[in-house]
């Protein structure tokens, strides 16, 4: 017992020394997961703190099948249980044994950094294969593992602080044009390029915190490959995001935030996370300009419950509306329209029916279909409605005027 002891504890110093030196060297998690399949033979899988997979190596014994072993390892009901709360993670075991399926197996351990687990190592071979060497490269992997992801963790932190630093001032317009573009190159962008502004935000009574959105966030712009700047300040997450020159609506920037929309809605159902878009800014002078439209695009997708990503163009009157909201006029032409139709028995009923109406191109069929109502059934209300409020649908200036106060009404 003495001897294996001092077998295990020499092959862990090996181990140890080896891995550190790679670490050393800058070879990062890639290079160690290379050594620890080299050390074992085994296949390597190594996983963020969502089972996003960091790095892989699969053994030719597994090829074929290492797809399926990845599928049936991407949610966290598959961990054991002991790791399934990552603060509690650090408590356990170092490794954990666990079957997988068709006679294969993993040992597991967590990578702990502070003290929650940041990941998970997993070593994945055939069940009963087993043997010390493969749990001291387990323990030892995991050690250097965290150092690593420390250090990237680290470094992530100072860029985003310096990531902030840069947005407040390009959005202040505090840099001048020179220093703003060598900043920008620094950061991974080219100043050459277009970039949009885009603002997210949580839009529920009792919303998680804003980190959490901020890290649903990064783990889309690395899954996507997109370049990125980002700063949370406040309630918001202020992202500028480079896109491809001269499209009419950037692709890339709308593709990113409906991703980061469904993620969001998937880790957290009862939350609503929001977004607005700017329009391209082809210059750094007009950054601002883009992070004012991205702002107003917010708002009015808060406003209107909106859950796909509010892009700048796409509010078309509503952005005539922001600017004058306020004012005494457009409060009396709203309740000069709709005031009566309100007030009036069943007036949301009403109101809700010209939505749909309107929404169809005045089409009954059509309007009636998405009521849930015989086509009758609408003729008579919308009879009703041009009684209570004097005006007449067919008439293409009331026709306006009800659409834009339907608007306000909405805004409202």
């Amino acid at each position: 017992m003495t001897n294996q002891r001092e077998t295990y504890l020499e092959q862990r110093l090996r181990i140890h020394s080896r891995l550190s030196k790679i670490s050393a060297a800058g070879e990062k998690i890639e290079g160690l997961a290379r050594a620890m399949h080299e050390f074992t033979g085994r296949g390597i899988l190594i996983q963020d703190k969502r089972l996003n997979v960091i790095t892989e190596f699969p053994s030719p014994d597994l090829d074929s099948v290492w797809v399926d072993i990845k599928y049936q390892l991407r949610n966290s009901e598959t961990l054991p249980k002991s790791l399934q709360d990552r603060t509690q993670a650090m408590h356990q075991s170092a490794v954990s044994n666990q079957e997988i399926a068709g006679g294969i197996a993993r040992i597991i351990s967590p990578i702990i950094v502070g003290d929650v687990a940041r990941g998970y190592l997993s070593i994945i071979g055939m069940e009963g294969d087993f043997d010390i060497l493969d749990q001291a490269v387990a323990e030892e992997g995991a050690l250097i593992c965290a150092v690593e992801m420390s250090r990237t963790k680290a470094v992530r932190e100072t860029v985003k602080k310096l990531q902030g630093d840069l947005l407040t001032a390009l959005i202040q317009e505090d840099l001048s044009p020179r220093d703003a573009g060598l900043w920008i190159q620094t950061m991974g962008l080219d100043p050459k390029k277009e970039h949009v502004a885009m603002q997210f935000t949580w839009n529920s009574p009792s919303p998680p915190s804003l980190r959490r959105l901020e890290t649903i966030i990064n783990g889309e712009v690395v899954r996507s490959g997109a370049k990125v700047l980002l700063n949370p300040t406040g309630s918001i997450v202020i992202c500028f995001c480079q896109v491809s020159p001269g499209e009419s609506r950037p692709k890339t920037a709308i593709d990113l935030a409906e991703s980061i929309l469904a993620q969001a809605n998937t880790e957290y159902p009862e939350a609503k996370a929001r977004c607005g878009i700017g329009t391209a800014a082809n210059d750094l002078n007009k950054w601002h300009r883009s992070f004012r439209e991205a702002g107003h695009s917010l708002e009015m997708a808060c406003r209107l419950d909106e859950n796909q990503p509010m892009f700048y163009p796409d509010l078309s009157v509503y952005r005539l509306l922001l600017l004058i909201e306020n004012d005494p006029e457009l409060i009396e032409f709203h309740e000069g329209i709709l005031g009566r139709l309100r007030n009036h028995d069943g007036g949301d009923n009403f109101i809700h029916t010209l939505e749909a109406y309107f929404s169809n191109n005045t089409n009954l069929s059509q309007s009636a279909k998405a009521l849930f109502i015989h086509r009758n059934t609408l003729s008579y209300r919308i009879q009703r409605i041009e009684e209570i409020t004097g005006l007449d649908l067919n008439n293409p200036e009331h026709s306006l005027a009800i659409q834009l106060a339907l608007r306000i009404n909405r805004m409202q």
